[in-house]
């Protein structure tokens, strides 16, 4: 079944333009399609406009973070057919939909030393909840939640490394303790990533007693974000 969209979409082009703006498309789509099949509609309407076409493409649409693979019923029907499209972080655009995720790597090379270069796979699959949390926004060196979660399935995939791995998440300044829930800011809400965490979080405070009360409790007051 078709389904008519009301789309603003965030365009800045780093290079050329001064300041971002918003472009109105109005596009009718099969609401079986994916969100990619409605980022190339866009394109076919505007072919300047870019958008990330890798396998763990994403983006925020009305301030939720989501997978471009992500179908367009499930969004109309949790987020109706206003909608505005932007990049996961507008601080790093490099064209429209684009950004640089240099930022995003550099935490997997926190961890690099003790696992495997096949697993920087799984950890890129973890993109989408490295932006999202806006923890980003006040500690732009926080080691984020991807990188997290990502810790979590490399204990129980490197349990000889668990010492290193543990003292890496648990810094004090921009670690596993700065965490704010994410449900209410990515689509679907990423029940199983908040399990890992918590359970990352509880071994570390198993493992390293020093760990921070005062942080823990710094935590649950940012969890109102």
């Amino acid at each position: 079944m078709e389904c008519k969209l009301e789309l603003s979409v965030f365009r800045f082009n780093a290079k050329t333009d001064f300041l971002p703006y918003y472009k109105k498309h109005f596009i009718t789509i099969d609401k079986s399609k994916c969100i990619n099949d409605l980022l190339a509609l866009i394109h076919a309407e505007d072919g300047s406009f870019e958008y990330p076409k890798d396998e763990f493409s994403a983006l925020k649409i009305n301030g939720k973070a989501l997978f471009s693979h992500e179908s367009i019923e499930g969004i109309v029907e949790r987020l109706g057919k206003n909608l505005t499209l932007e990049p996961l972080s507008t601080k790093r655009v490099i064209n429209d939909l684009v950004i640089n995720t240099d930022d995003f790597y550099q935490k997997f090379d926190l961890l690099d030393a003790y696992v495997d270069g096949k697993d920087r796979v799984l950890f890129e699959s973890y993109i989408l909840y490295h932006y999202a949390s806006p923890v980003l926004d006040f500690e732009e060196n926080y080691h984020g939640d991807a990188l997290f979660a990502f810790a979590y399935d490399m204990l129980q995939k490197h349990p000889e490394q668990k010492d290193h791995i543990l003292k890496i998440v648990a810094n004090e300044n921009n670690g596993l303790f700065l965490h704010v829930k994410l449900c209410k800011k990515i689509y679907p809400c990423g029940a199983e990533v908040e399990r890992k965490i918590m359970e990352l979080k509880n071994e570390v405070m198993k493992h390293s007693p020093f760990a921070s009360t005062l942080v823990e409790k710094f935590s649950h007051r940012l969890d109102v974000l």
